[in-house]
Parts: structure tokens; sequence; C-alpha cells
């Protein structure tokens, strides 16, 4: 994709970049020179064989594969993979960096055909496959089905068309159509005068018709906007999340029946021998069939058939024939162009797949680098999912395709690939990206291979290394991953809670890893690690030690304890190297004895272990922990009659942080108050009065130019923790390590849980579904134990915190279903998962539809007792015993029945996700339907409307009624289709990009906007280059450089890369993740500061139908997207539909916050402006007077906001009456002047606006002259009331 777009001024005629040209010039450590030169990019011209010429632009460090990945790319050069590049008649290395060639800053490199290997065959093969299927969606079996669709093309051209714009404010630009007409009038009339002067008058009478007809047109859209019938407590239909009509936008024109490899493979030896490679069998849409032969030098028709092998070459065994061509013409380096000659219709229909790829936005067809990095719906496409759509023999020959006949290709040594790529240079900027890029590539490519190994593990397809031993126990080898099941198998953990210890400790090893790789300390490495969920089990998968098996002397446990303490080794060599790690982490030298007393001194915990490789690496194992323990917790909740589930409670190393961090500050500010305390004593000393000495001549001592520097130089400050403090080999708990680790447990407890409690009470923090309260909870420290404590804080009588209580009550009841789940999963086989699923969920939430859904099970369910015994009273009973043991929260089922009534849509979501279900798509009910309801569902999903329905249809319908009406409970077997594993990886982060990204963030806050554009457009570039488009990461950035543009009144720039944000958050995080959410309002604001007010509504309506379906029509920042709503209408003239959202935000603001609040004053005074366009002044009145009374109150008379609202109240007052007699055309003038004025203004945030931002906003002056009836000049009020400022104005 060309980066050049992505500049503030975009280049519309240059070629595509590879790399973002943002990127600032560093400076090496040791280096001079100016740092402000910026670099100067290549601009390369790609001479192909086919007369094209490619051009590039290109920096100093990509590298000639870079180059030629563009190539193969670009839609005149596509047929080419296997070929290399010459400059000046020199080949080119691929792995050479461009910087390291002699090219000239506008330079040519021509392109060659290379000779293929049986490697590269495959590629070819298997690329050109991929470019005909056109898939963007990620592997099934490892993201689930429809897995990174995105939807939104369908939002944007609901009809498939080019999104309408309707402007705010209409050019003269509109007349653009009639002016030519009138042109070319001209240009005929200046030919033949004479006779020509009445057509000239009938066109200019025909423009203002032509007008008439357009302006109508705009008006008939405009009033059909997507909120005309908008039910503000109405949900959404689960519609809204169908990826079926983007599936089928995306498909791509057939252009071959069938391309396959042939069965007269492996090439004999012989034939080997003279250069075949591989046979292949194509079916063309002519129907015409061939075998190809790939050699060496490229593709050939070859003389075979079904029933004979001849590998002669058709062109020559045939020459002479009739209808036979020459030999050149059966035979091209390229499948692509080979095909083009045998098949007219391919040629056609591969013109225009080219087409219609070019057409898409790039990012929406990108294909994934790992299927791992796509997100999982929870809603997928039913029947479309249960088979494929068309006979393909390739399909199953793609493994062999893209690995070989032997998979060599996928024997990999990950641990030494890891190592290797750790152990790379990291001097520069270039080399650290190459670094990062790499260590991303890897992790993400591991990460797919551990989850399809950890499913082979569930379903048995995987042998145990040792088989005689419990399964609990078994060990697995795969691939070089090493696998093992999350259980408590060799009773390690039996002191802190057996199996669930060892279920949590999994997890936070892949914290542990997480953690240092972040710090990514040299000398010190760690395995590739992931945790996979998967139906019901939990599997370890990492990359194997080198020697780990062989149990020779050079791997034994060096440091740290492998037997629970009783023996320890402290190696001095491990131990200088974990030095930079506990700094980093706050660790403290402490001191651990063993079974025989000895003390041994360690910086980690004893249950970390360090080890040496056979390949002489240092290896860190078993980092779960990583952090203290949560000793507060561990002494009130683990004991007693009803423990915690287990004892390995530890804080989270963002509460380390955080208490660190808090600390620090306390102790600068005591440190500062001392210093001027005794600098006060000082100067009182120095003013006493003295007895006069004479004064004895001293050298005068310079003064240091570093005297500010050296304020803190004697302060002094530490704080550090021992992981070990308050377990089982702790030394003692008494040293000042521990007492930090007691702090920092009061600490949560008493600070972060409050104040967290506290900002969801007061929506400073409001989070939109339960995995956005997790991260909240997260970034604060705190862990899941906690929602109970929550829940607590939250008043149950309190209204306004309805909402978000009942998602933390929502996300415990999921996170207790879960490990019912699980359990049961364990209980049955893995036939009767579905089942299961489908059980549980129906009892959860389809307890209005079904009472007893265990009655329905399959005789083959029915023989599980777990199964058939279960009743929606028994599973309430077991999940408020789950919730009161793992949150510590008392769960009332009478009020979980009251929050889940109506929102039973929100936890099946939430349990959904967790497990890993995904569900058929379709309207689920959770009362019994009534059946005409039923039928205009049928008829909206299958796309059919009006009374004379065809008979087909009318089949289709009542076939549909029929089984939604005889179904018997919410959810059934049917319904669930798939089970996808929910993965923890231990992911790299690229350093240099975040220290990027948070220095533009800090450099626009501080209103440096160049800088921090520049900056942000740096890393940018910097994601891509490391992690790829399809990344969250990614999606972050470009939301925040369109914020920067949006704020530099670039709206245009702005939802472009806006647009961009939301497809990719669509793809990665899910398409009703609240990112996409958020992220689909902003892309509304600014396609309306850019004047498509029609598409911006279009945006809003879906961001707001997939908010309620996500959470309820009840959230609190609902009321800033109702206003923001208003104001899009009022844009386009329908003030009335505008008033029906003002009035709705004044609502929900008065529900949450009282009537007593500013953001409820600043609506109402909205209101009333809204009123005033309607014609309504008496309700205007009304309102305004509200927000007069309380900005008066609140901030006194003499604050802007209630100048301006008392200027509003006397004029609305003074001519209610007046204006109440005024004719219908002059209130549409009206009308027309408020609206141009722009009386109302998009809320970006729904927070407080400063009082310098209301001052001086409102038209009033306009829109009185009607009121009043002056048509010159302003209106004249009372005497007395107010005083005229400059120019006539009363502000």
């Amino acid at each position: 994709m060309s980066t050049a777009e992505k500049t503030s001024l975009p280049i519309t005629d240059e070629p595509p970049t590879l790399e973002a040209t943002a990127v600032v010039e560093k400076l090496e450590d040791g280096e001079t020179g100016d740092a402000s030169i910026e670099e100067q990019p290549f601009r390369l011209t790609i001479k192909a064989p086919n007369g094209a010429e490619v051009p590039v632009i290109a920096t100093s460090q990509e590298t000639v594969q870079d180059i030629k990945q563009v190539v193969s790319e670009t839609a005149e050069t596509v047929e080419y993979s296997c070929f290399y590049l010459e400059y000046q008649g020199q080949r080119l290395d691929d792995s050479t960096e461009l910087s390291e060639l002699d090219l000239e800053p506008e330079s040519q490199l021509e392109l060659f055909e290379d000779e293929y290997t049986e490697r590269e065959a495959r590629l070819h093969v298997t690329r050109l496959r991929d470019l005909l299927l056109g898939t963007v969606t990620a592997s099934a079996d490892v993201a689930g089905l429809d897995a990174g669709a995105p939807i939104f093309d369908t939002i944007k051209n609901p009809d498939g068309l080019e999104a309408d714009t309707v402007a705010i404010a209409r050019s003269d630009a509109d007349d653009t159509p009639s002016s030519a007409t009138k042109g070319d009038k001209a240009k005929k009339s200046d030919k033949a005068k004479k006779g020509k002067r009445s057509d000239k008058k009938s066109s200019e009478k025909e423009q203002p018709a032509e007008a008439d007809d357009e302006a109508e047109k705009m008006r008939a859209a405009a009033a059909n906007h997507a909120f005309k019938d908008f039910v503000f407590d109405e949900v959404p239909a689960f519609s809204v999340l169908s990826t079926e009509r983007a599936m089928q936008r995306l498909r791509l024109p057939q252009c071959v029946r069938q391309l396959a490899v042939s069965g007269w493979n492996p090439v004999p030896r012989y034939r080997q021998l003279q250069g075949d490679l591989l046979y292949l069998h194509v079916t063309t849409l002519e129907n015409q069939s061939y075998q190809l032969t790939c050699s060496r030098l490229g593709f050939y028709v070859n003389s075979s058939s079904l029933s004979r092998f001849n590998p002669s070459a058709y062109g020559e065994t045939h020459a002479g024939q009739a209808g036979v061509r020459s030999a050149d013409f059966y035979a091209a380096h390229s499948l692509v162009t080979l095909l083009k000659r045998l098949s007219p219709k391919f040629a056609q229909a591969f013109d225009e797949l080219q087409a219609e790829m070019a057409r898409r936005e790039p990012v929406e067809i990108l294909p994934f680098v790992s299927s791992e990095q796509a997100a999982t719906p929870w809603l997928v496409r039913g029947a479309e999912n249960r088979g494929p759509t068309s006979y393909d023999a390739g399909r199953v020959q793609d493994v062999y395709l893209r690995l070989g006949a032997q998979a060599g290709d996928s024997m990999r040594d990950w641990n030494e690939e890891l190592q290797s790529i750790r152990e790379m240079p990291r001097g520069n900027l270039s080399e650290r990206v190459l670094r990062d890029r790499q260590l991303h590539k890897w992790h993400s490519e591991f990460a797919e291979a551990a989850i399809r190994g950890a499913q082979a593990v569930v379903e048995g397809e995987m042998p145990a290394l040792n088989p005689s031993d419990a399964a609990e126990q078994h060990m697995y080898l795969r691939d070089n991953i090493f696998y093992s099941k999350g259980f408590d198998g060799r009773e390690t953990f039996a002191e802190l809670g057996g199996d669930a210890a060892a279920h949590v400790a999994t997890g936070k090893d892949v914290t542990g890893v997480r953690l240092l790789n972040q710090l990514d300390v040299e000398g010190l490495n760690t395995l590739g690690s992931v945790v996979v969920d998967y139906r019901g089990v939990r599997v370890v998968a990492q990359s194997v030690v080198p020697g780990i098996f062989r149990n020779q002397e050079t791997t034994q446990i060096v440091y740290g304890s492998i037997d629970s303490g009783a023996t320890v080794g402290s190696d001095p060599e491990f131990h200088k190297l974990m030095e930079p790690v506990a700094k980093a982490l706050h660790f403290g030298e402490h001191t651990v004895q063993d079974a025989s007393g000895a003390s041994h001194t360690l910086y980690s915990s004893v249950d970390v272990k360090g080890l040496t490789g056979t390949d002489g690496r240092k290896y860190l194992l078993d980092l779960y922990r990583m952090t203290p323990v949560d000793v507060e917790f561990l002494e009130s909740e683990c004991a007693g009659d009803k423990p915690y589930p287990h004892k390995l409670v530890l804080l989270r190393p963002e509460l380390v942080d955080i208490f660190w961090e808090n600390s620090v500050r306390k102790a600068v500010q005591e440190y500062a108050a001392e210093k001027v305390k005794k600098s006060d004593e000082s100067k009182s000393e120095e003013s006493k009065p003295e007895e006069s000495k004479p004064e004895e001549s001293k050298p005068e001592e310079p003064k240091s130019d570093d005297a500010p520097k050296d304020a803190m130089a004697d302060f002094e400050f530490t704080l550090d923790f021992s992981p070990d403090a308050f377990t089982t080999t702790a030394g003692s708990n008494e040293d000042p390590l521990a007492a930090a680790v007691r702090s920092a447990s009061q600490f949560l407890q008493n600070i972060s849980v409050p104040g967290l409690a506290r900002d969801l009470a007061s929506y400073t923090t409001s989070p939109l579904s339960g995995d956005a309260l997790v991260t909240a909870m997260h970034q604060r420290g705190i862990n899941m134990r906690y929602l109970g404590r929550i829940a607590d804080l939250l008043p149950a009588d309190v209204k306004s915190v309805t909402n978000v209580r009942r998602l933390v009550i929502f996300e415990m009841v999921a996170r207790a279903t879960k490990h019912i789940i699980r359990g049961l999963f364990r209980s049955v086989p893995t036939y009767l998962h579905a089942e299961t699923f489908a059980l549980v969920a129906s009892a959860l939430v389809g307890a209005r539809y079904c009472a007893t859904p265990a009655e329905h099970l399959s005789a083959a369910a029915r023989a599980y007792p777990e199964l058939a015994e279960l009743t929606v009273q028994s599973l309430g009973a077991e999940i408020q015993q789950q919730v009161a043991q793992r949150f510590r929260f008392n769960l009332d089922l009478d009020v979980l029945a009251e929050l889940v009534r109506d929102n039973e849509r929100i936890l099946l979501r939430e349990v959904c996700m967790k497990v890993g279900a995904q569900l058929a798509l379709q309207q689920y009910h959770f009362v019994r339907p009534d059946e005409r309801a039923v039928y205009a569902e049928a008829t909206a999903a299958l796309g059919v409307s009006g009374s004379k329905l065809t008979k087909p249809a009318r089949r289709a319908v009542r076939e549909r009624v029929d089984a939604e009406m005889a179904r018997a409970t919410t959810v059934t077997v049917s319904d669930v289709m798939n089970f996808v594993a929910v993965a923890k990886v231990s992911v790299q982060s690229a350093s240099f990009a975040d220290e990027a990204f948070e220095a533009g963030r800090m450099s626009l806050e501080q209103g440096q906007k160049e800088l921090g554009l520049e900056l942000l457009l740096e890393s940018l570039a910097l994601h891509e280059q490391t992690f790829g488009f399809l990344h969250p990461e990614s999606a972050r950035c470009y939301a925040v450089v369109s914020l920067a543009h949006y704020d530099a009144g670039e709206a245009a720039l702005a939802a472009e890369f806006m647009t961009k944000a939301v497809v990719i958050s669509e793809r990665t995080v899910g398409l009703d993740n609240p990112l996409t959410i958020h992220n689909y309002l902003n892309l509304s604001l600014y396609e309306h500061a850019r004047g498509n007010t029609l598409l911006a509504l279009r945006l809003m309506r879906h961001a707001m139908d997939l908010w309620r379906v996500v959470n309820s029509p009840d959230h609190p920042d609902l009321a800033t997207a109702h206003n923001n709503i208003g104001v899009m209408l009022q844009a386009l003239h329908l003030y009335d539909d505008a008033l029906r959202f003002f009035d709705a935000c004044v609502a929900a603001r008065e529900r949450l916050l009282g009537p007593e609040h500013v953001l409820v004053a600043n609506a109402q005074h909205t209101l009333a402006k809204a009123m005033a366009i309607t014609g309504d002044f008496a309700g205007a009145v009304q309102a305004e007077r509200l927000a007069h009374k309380f900005f008066s109150t609140r901030f006194g008379d003499d604050d802007a906001r209630s100048k301006e609202t008392a200027e509003w109240l006397a004029e609305l007052t003074f001519n209610a009456v007046r204006t109440a007699k005024l004719t219908k055309s002059a209130q549409e003038k009206i009308r027309d002047i408020a609206s141009s004025a722009s009386l109302a203004h998009v809320d970006t945030e729904g927070k407080e606006p400063s009082a310098a931002a209301v001052k001086g906003s409102l038209p009033i002056d306009d829109l009185l002259k009607f009121i009043t009836g002056s048509s010159n000049g302003s209106p004249k009020p009372k005497p007395g009331r107010r005083a005229r400022g400059p120019k006539g104005s009363r502000r």
C-alpha cells in the first residue's frame, strides 16, 4: 500500500511506497551530523519482460526482496513470482539493503525470469490459487468461522454504489451540469446564430427545472436517512453482525473450474533429470481439460490424459495437426500467462478480478500473516459454513503445495529460530525494526502452530510421550513444540490448590514471559509460550530447550528450585544476569533457605528456574511468580470454611508499577516539603541580627550552572519487593522487602479497587462490554477476583449505576459459567460438546422460553447424569456457588433474573466469547415469540417483502417460520457451529514504535501539532513495518493520527485514516468490539465534518445498533451520540427529527446524572435552541430557564454560560407571543438562518465544555431579526435589559 498517501499532502499520481515516508532520521550512539536532514527515498522503475514499468518508492533500509514483493503484488506484473532483478547488468541479491547498492535517487531495475525449483513451483501455484479464491478470512481451524471478515463496505455503500454525500451547505458546484449545458449551447450558437435563440431560451428554462429536480432528490434522500424509524429503547436484530452480504461482495469472479495437482505426480526420476518438477490438472471455464508440466523454465501443456501418461510437450507432439498452434503458444514462464492463452474466459475473468481488487480498500482484502491475529466472531453464517460451496480437488492438496511431499518446510527448530532472532544486532533504527519484525513474525507463526497442536491434543489426534501415565500427566511433542496439560499431575501445587493453582500458574507464566520479552535483557533467554483453552482443557505449548530431554549435567537447574525449595541453586553468573530484571521489576535481593537450612541469595522467586541449555544459552523457565503475593487477600480469603480455590494469588505487574510510582511521587513531595521547611528555617536564622564582624577576603567561588540539577542530589528512595515474601520458602516476613509487599497489597484493596468503583459510579470510566471492563481493571492493576468487591461498592438501589453494576455482575456470571462448562466438557465425550453448550446456554438465558431444557436432550446425552439432571435451578445454584467462591460476592438469584431479563443477549455473548463458542447467526428468542413477529423476521432474513410473494419465496418463508415455532429451546445443538481455541500469547512489543507513539501524543497534548503529527506518522510507519497492517496496534495508530488531522481541521484526511482504523479493528478485534464501535462513532463525526452527512448517519446508526447489542440502551455514553445525531439531522434541515434526539439526550443525562449537573444543563441549552428552530418557543423558554438557573447558581451571573443563557432566555421570553403569530414562511426563514449558523455543535467526548468554548457561539442576532419582525439591524429589547456591545452585538 502506498504510504505516501498517509501524509498530510497525499500524492495521487506518484507510485506506491514500501514503507511510510514520515520516518525521522535518528542518530546512532557516537554518530555526529545533522539529525534534521531527512532521508531521500529511492524512486525506482522496474522494467518487466511484458513491457510493464512498475514505479516504486523505497527507503534505504528496504531490501531487494521487499522490492520484489511489491512487484509481484502489482496488477501489471502479478504473473511473476520466480524472478530476479538486475541493475546495470549486475544481479542483485535478495537480502541486500538498498543502502548497500550504488543506486541513483532515480534508477531503473530490470526484471528477469528465473529458473523454477520444486519449491518455487509449488509456491507459484499456491499463490495463484490464493489469488483466484480471494479469501479474506483467516483459517477456520485456528481462528474460527468467518474470522477476520469485514462488513464496513456494506455500511458505507449499502446498495453497492459509491456512498452518497450530502454537504452541510451546498456550494455553487451544484450548478456545474447546467453550466456545461449552457456552454455547449453557446458553442452551437457561434456556428449558427440565426434560429438558435429559441433553443438557448429553452435551455435556460430547463436549467432551473434540473436544479429543482436535483434538490428534490437530495431532500428525498435526506428524508430517508438512517434514523428515520429509529426506536430508542428497541434492541436491534442480530443481523447487524451479519457478514453474508460482505462475503458475497468479496466473492470474486470464477476464472477456472479446477486447478489441482495432477494424479501423475510424483514426477518420475527419469523425468526429473529432464527438468520436470510438478504436474497439474486444469479445467477451464470452456470445459477444456489440460495436463500441465512445470519445468525449470516454466509451464507447458503436456500430452498426458486421465488414462495415459505422456509428458511430451503438446505443441511438439501435435505440431502440424489441424487446430494446433505453434509450440510457443502452449508454453510460458508464468502459469497465469499460459492460462490466458488457453482460455479467453480466464483472461477476461482474471482482468475483472484484478479490477475488482483494485476498487476495494486495501486493508479490507489483505491476507493475514497469521490466522491467530484474526478476530473470532461469536455469531457466524449458518448454512454457508456447513460445507464447501464448490468441488475443488486442490483444496485437500493445499498442505502438499505449501509444504512439499515430505513436509520438510514444516519441521522447524522453533527455539533456535527465536534465540537467533533475539541475538540479531539492534544498534540503530533499521536493525531494531528488522529485529522487531522478525520477532513478531516468529511469535505469530509459533502461536498458530501451537494452537493447531493444542487442538490435536484435546481431540486425541496426537500420541503422548508417556501413554502409561495418567491422562493429566501426558506430555506431547510435535514439530519441536512441547505440549502439556494445565493440571497438577506431578502434585507440584498440592499446597497451593492443586489443579486450580496449576491452571492459574500457566496463565501467569505467559505473563512472566511477556514481561521478560519487554525488558529484552541481553544474554537472558525465554521460551516461546502459548496457553490454549480448548473445549474445557488448558494446554501449554512451549518451544523446546536444547538438551532438556537428555537430563545431562549441563542442563541441571542452576538458579531457583525445581522441587519447591528443597534444593536451591544460586549461580553467581545467573544472579548477575538477573540484576537488570530485578531493577525493572523492583525486586530486591532476598534470602531463601533450602531443606538443609542453607541460605541462598536470589532476585527472583525460588519457583523461577534458571538453567543452561546444551547450546550454551541461559534460559528462565516457570515464570509464574514474577510479581509478589497479594498478602492481604491471601490471609483474609484463602483460609476458613469457604476458602478461595487456590493460594496462588499474586499482584498484577501494573499494580506494582502504579504503587511504586505513587510511592516515589509521595516521597518526592515529602522531600520537597522538608527542603522548603529547612530553607525557611535557614532564612529565619540569617535574618537574626548579628554582631558586625570584619569580612575576611575570600576567593569568590564560581557559580555552578548545574545548580538546578543538584536540587535532588541528596534525595534517596528505595522500594523493592520480595517475590517470595509470605510464601513457604520466605526467609523472613518482617524485613523491608516483605513490608513493601504488604503495603502494595493494602494499596490495591484500599486505593485502587475503591478508586475504580468511584470512577465506574461517576461514569468517569464507562466500559461498554466485559472485555472493556477487564481492560480497565488490568490497566489499574486490579485482578478479576475483586469483581465482587467492586460490585459491593456499587450501590444496588441507585438507578444511575444500574448499567455498570449489571456489567460487573454479568462478568462474574459469565466467568462462573465458563468454569461450569469446562467441567462438563471434561465429563462428556467431544461429540456431545455442542449439545452440552446448547443446554447450558438455554438454561442460562432461555428459562422464560423453556423451563426444562434437559427434556429435549438426545438419547446419547441423557446417558450422562451431568446433563440429564441439569436444570435451570441447579445451574443457578452452581453459578451462585462459583461466584461466591471465586469473587467473594453473594449473588441473589432473583436479582440476577431481573438483571438478565431483556438483557439475555449480553450474557449470551459474554459466555460465547469466553468459551470460544460460535453460534449460527439468527434472531434468538428468549421468550416464546409471536408467529407474526417470526414471519417478519423470516421475510427480512430471506430478503423478500411485499404482500405478493412468489411461490418459492412463500415456501421458504413458511419453512423458516415453522422451524422457528417448533424450536424447543433458545439454543439448539444445530445452532452451535464451532468451538474455537482461546489463546494467551507472549507477544513481543515494538519498543521504538511505542516510544514514538507516546512522544507524539505528548506533543499533541502540549500543543506542538506539527511535531506530534510527525512522530505519530513515524510510529504508524514503524508499527506497519513491525506488525503489518492487520494488527490492533496499527488500528490504534491510525485512529490517533486521524484525530490529529481532525483537530487540525483536515476532515478529509481524518476520515481517510479512520476508515482504515475501522476496517482493521473489524478484522483484528471484532465486529462488535468496543474499539470498533468507537472508531465507527469517530468516523461518523469526521464524515459529517467533511460534508458527507448521510454517510455519517449510516455509520452512526451502525455504531448505535452494535452498541445496543453489546450493551443496553441505558448506557450513559449514548447521550453524547444522541446529541451528535441531532446535530447531523439539523445539518440536513430535519429539525423535527433532530429534536427527538436532543430531547433523548436530556432525558438520558437527567436519568443518570440527576437534574443538577453541568452536562444536563448543556443538553437543556441545546434542546432549547432546537425547540426554537421548530417553533416550540414555549418549550424552548422552559428548557432555557432550567439551564440558566443551573449555570447562575453553580457558576455565578458573571460566567459566560450564565450570560449566554440569560440572553437567550430573555429574548425567547420577550418575543414568544409575537413569534407565535408569524406566518409559516417566516418560520421557515428562521429555520434557515438558525441552521446555517450551526446552533448545535458536535460533542466529541460528552464532557463539560469550557466557558470560553461556549461564549460567543450562539447566532442569536440573526435569529431574533425575524422574531422581532425587524428586517434591518438588530432587534430592540426593552430598555435596561442589556447593554449593547461593539458593532451592535449584545454578547
